[in-house]
């Protein structure tokens, strides 16, 4: 009797922690040697490791379940539990992502930190939670650069007339027509093949992007003018989020917190290499005086002030303004 006993038990044991065992999926836009893969991966890894294999995470990277539309309204629908999705991308069900994208609002990179860890965070967060999901972190994507095969951009009246490629989306758009340019929407799978035959003079990426797809190979001039900033949302389905215990969601948002640090410090760490890497090359890159730039944006700030409201238009730059000193210690 004891032995069936013991048995039984066993039995049990493995039943419950069947049972408890998770499986979630995570949905991504970059590559399978992207530091949000890098990143993504420790994520997994350290989440699993945590929660004594309670909980496993299955990576899917470059689009492999979708373009970044269709891989957010999954998650927003419960049938994916997780993606790292560009912030204009949530910005088609959440508007207020959109003053991420606000030109020229941040001054560099740590000064986006403070503003997407503190109060940005804060304020979007009980948004995206009404749409079906939990804001987990901003990760990155980068400040965004201007290529082009034409000429060199050291003035706002050297983008003008130039044929641009932008991304569908609103800010991004307004910032180069108010720059001048001849504005085209061409679609990414696209791009390179558009940059070799000269389909347009230029686009605007993230220095990494523009390394590791070689469009510095068909684009001479590289214009460090970092106009406006993308991230990657790390977001997770609500539903999904309320299956798992207070102790795995900890271990979850601590993760991810991890992740997102190992994440900028890639990007950043990779896009000094890959810039004096392209000068080699023989790209000529340039650090323009972005005062001109910036004086340029008032159509483009009415046109997103319009769209995501100018109550929320104001209150990104005011968060923008308080952040942009480090807090004294």
């Amino acid at each position: 009797m004891k032995k069936l006993a013991l048995l039984l038990a066993m039995l049990f044991a493995v039943s419950v922690t069947s049972q408890a065992a998770m499986k979630l999926r995570l949905a991504h836009f970059g590559s399978e040697t992207s530091p949000a893969q890098v990143a993504a991966k420790q994520f997994a890894d350290n989440v699993q490791r945590r929660t004594n294999g309670e909980i496993t995470i299955e990576i899917y990277a470059n689009n492999v379940l979708g373009g970044p539309p269709q891989i957010l309204e999954q998650v927003l629908l419960g049938t994916l539990d997780m993606t790292l999705s560009g912030q204009d991308q949530i910005a088609k069900h959440v508007p207020l992502f959109d003053t991420v994208a606000i030109p020229f609002s941040i001054s560099g990179y740590d000064h986006m930190d403070r503003v997407l860890d503190g109060p940005f965070k804060e304020w979007a967060a009980p948004a995206v939670l009404k749409k079906g999901a939990v804001m987990l972190s901003s990760w990155e994507w980068g400040f965004r650069q201007v290529t082009n095969s034409k000429r060199r951009i050291l003035k706002p009246e050297d983008v003008a007339g130039l044929k641009i490629r932008t991304p569908p989306a609103m800010a991004y758009q307004a910032a180069m027509e108010a720059l001048g340019a001849n504005v085209q929407t061409i679609d990414f799978s696209e791009l390179v093949m558009a940059m070799r035959q000269g389909v347009v003079d230029g686009e605007e990426n993230p220095i990494g992007t523009i390394y590791d797809l070689k469009i510095y190979e068909s684009q001479k001039y590289i214009s460090i003018i970092n106009y406006l900033y993308s991230s990657m949302v790390h977001l997770v389905n609500a539903k999904t989020w309320k299956k798992l215990t207070p102790e795995q969601q900890k271990i979850i948002q601590e993760e991810s917190d991890a992740a997102r640090l190992v994440h900028r410090k890639l990007v950043r760490d990779n896009e000094a290499k890959q810039i004096a890497d392209m000068k080699k090359k023989g790209n000529i890159i340039d650090y323009p005086d972005l005062k001109p730039f910036q004086a340029k944006m008032g159509p483009a700030y009415e046109k997103i002030k319009k769209n995501v409201g100018a109550a929320n238009f104001d209150k990104w730059m005011k968060m923008a303004a308080e952040q942009a000193n480090p807090p004294k210690k």
